[in-house]
């Protein structure tokens, strides 16, 4: 029995707590929906999880701890003892980080989550260790699982991590997010089983690069892939971005490769895919509007790169929701215009004319150069 509290403690733990409790380690908020625990002093109070039991969204950070003390005292417990238990959680979210995990336990904290409501699940900053993770029995329950949220997880050792926790996983997965594990290609060969996929996140993994997207032709058969995210995974050309995207077949509406180094801002001839609307280049250092953006956008966001000018009508798609701020021209321009000046612009036009960007066109420009801004904008005073 000693066993299986300590199994329970690691997943969310006993029952009935306050709202609005605290411990040295855990704090509940006053509705009791959500519960935070932080392990990082030196002998951390794992009783503490306790007081999360009854919580919908838990967050349990393990301060770099190793969990092996979970397994130190007669092995680990049979979830199935304690099922009714389990499904009586109102556990919907949960999210464990900062802590090494043997393999076992996470095989056992898997097992007991097949039994629960929940949703989501979160793993993030974790080393496994006690390699390898073992794939489910032929009793044991698929994990109903909506979104996976794997985030600089690493194994001590070789395996595939995405293989063995997907192979808990029904296919009903709709948003999955693999950032930071140090991906060279997107993985396809575990991806296949994921048909419903909406949302699918390889951010920060600078190797993967452009080949790795172009390579990438499983992305075809996610008929319900919305968004991709490609945060900081070395893409240095928008126009290899569209060819490689057009080469997958992957018609995504809302792409974001912000924090790439865009250098370039001319576009190899490649069609966008008609449904792409939403496109984020923001933090890109691009001192330019890149040329031939997709056509039928509905937002672009440019924020926080190195535009010193506002953009004219004939360098933008006809946007409604055009996201500006964190450039130089922010503030440069307003300091200008009260100055009675313009500030300077290198990057040139494709056409003749400076005409104004006018509506339906948002601007999403903050601080104090917003206002200024505004007012040189027609409908203004």
């Amino acid at each position: 029995m000693e066993c299986w509290r300590r199994l329970l403690w690691l997943l969310l733990p006993p029952l009935l707590w306050l709202p609005w409790s605290s411990s040295g380690s855990c704090l509940l908020d006053p509705e009791g929906d959500h519960c935070f625990c932080n392990f990082s002093d030196p002998k951390p109070e794992w009783n503490s999880l306790s007081m999360c039991i009854s919580s919908i969204d838990v967050e349990i950070h393990g301060g770099g701890h190793n969990l092996d003390v979970f397994l130190q005292k007669g092995g680990l417990a049979d979830p199935s003892k304690g099922a009714d238990l389990l499904r009586a959680l109102r556990l919907k979210r949960l999210k464990l980080k900062e802590a090494e995990v043997p393999a076992p336990l996470l095989r056992q904290l898997l097992r007991a989550l097949t039994y629960t409501r929940i949703k989501e699940l979160a793993l993030e900053d974790l080393v496994i260790s006690h390699l390898p993770l073992q794939p489910p029995s032929l009793i044991d329950s698929d994990l109903l699982l909506e979104a996976l949220h794997l985030s600089r997880v690493s194994l001590a050792g070789e395996g595939n991590l995405l293989g063995a926790i997907g192979s808990w996983l029904k296919p009903e997965l709709e948003a999955l997010n693999l950032t930071g594990l140090g991906l060279t290609s997107v993985p396809c060969s575990d991806l296949g089983t994921f048909k419903k996929l909406n949302s699918l996140d390889l951010s920060d993994n600078p190797e993967l690069g452009e080949s790795g997207l172009t390579e990438a032709i499983c992305l075809k058969e996610f008929q319900t892939l919305q968004h991709l995210a490609l945060r900081n995974t070395s893409l240095q050309s928008l126009g290899r971005v569209c060819q490689g995207l057009v080469a997958t077949g992957a018609n995504v509406q809302r792409l974001d490769i912000s924090y790439n180094e865009l250098e370039d801002t001319s576009l190899t001839q490649c069609t966008w895919s008609p449904t792409l609307i939403s496109l984020n280049l923001s933090h890109g250092k691009l001192k330019c509007v890149p040329t031939s953006l997709p056509k039928n956008l509905q937002q672009l966001d440019l924020s926080y790169n190195l535009l010193m000018k506002q953009p004219v009508a004939e360098e933008l798609p006809q946007v409604t929701d055009l996201i500006l701020e964190g450039n130089p021209f922010t503030l440069s321009n307003a300091s200008a215009k009260l100055q009675g000046k313009e500030a300077p612009y290198s990057c040139q036009v494709r056409s003749k004319g400076s005409k104004s960007i006018g509506t339906p066109l948002a601007l999403q420009v903050s601080g104090p150069a917003a206002l200024v801004l505004l007012r040189g904008v027609r409908g203004f005073p």
